[in-house]
């Protein structure tokens, strides 16, 4: 398996202003409680305080990539709750897709 991307849960009542870039992680989709907020449209409903932010990169990238991605995101003062790094397999993607 090999590491292409992170998804970043940020904590922030309304839609979270990330990033579109950081380095070779291009953000992919933000969506909340499983359903796609961005890009638009969006459907109207309420927004948790949690919001999914996916970055993905087309080439394998490290952890290390990772932790800067993480570490530039707080010296923005985005505030995130946990982190899932994303594999594919074979140029398969091992995990899901929002709705």
């Amino acid at each position: 398996m090999n590491l292409h991307g992170v998804d970043v849960f940020i904590c922030s009542p309304q839609m979270p202003d990330v990033p579109q870039e950081i380095g070779s992680l291009k953000l992919t989709l933000i969506s909340n409680r499983g359903t796609r907020i961005y890009p638009p449209p969006a459907p109207d409903m309420p927004l948790l305080d949690v919001s999914r932010c996916r970055y993905l990169s087309d080439a394998e990238i490290s952890d290390a990539q990772i932790d800067a991605a993480l570490a530039h995101l707080t010296s923005l003062g985005r505030r995130w709750a946990k982190c899932q790094k994303l594999y594919r397999k074979d140029g398969v993607d091992q995990f899901s897709q929002a709705y």
